[in-house]
């Protein structure tokens, strides 16, 4: 009678073990994290998402004035982006949920401009 050790029932049991370990370990990962809200927009940063969701087909003086603020965003020109976003609010004709959208982006900059890191001084 031959015994075949490379299939004797502790080697399948710590292979079992192994495999159930690195299936608990991927499901752990997968979890989404509770603490978040949906739409929350950590501090410091600006969300022009919901301003493009507020103006669908702006007309060309507030193509101008969305363009200049997506710029001014993006390279963390908060000063420039405050402007156009104040030129934005001043228009005659906003719906309510555009002011909305514009009044968040406003506090959201205001925020952003807080924690901006001091320039360097030379």
């Amino acid at each position: 009678m031959v015994i075949d050790y490379d299939t004797t029932p502790m080697k399948t049991n710590i292979y079992l073990v192994m495999i159930l370990t690195a299936g608990v370990l991927a499901l752990m990962g997968c979890g989404k994290s509770g603490d978040a809200k949906p739409g929350a927009v950590p501090p410091g940063v600006v969300d022009l998402g919901s301003l493009q969701q507020a103006f669908p087909e702006p007309t060309p003086e507030v193509t101008t004035t969305l363009n200049k603020l997506r710029f001014s965003v993006r390279y963390r020109q908060l000063q420039p982006a405050l402007v156009e976003l104040e030129k934005l609010s001043k228009l005659p004709n906003l719906t309510e949920p555009q002011k909305k959208a514009v009044n968040d982006v406003i506090e959201q900059v205001k925020v952003a401009i807080k924690t901006l890191p001091a320039p360097p001084t030379q």
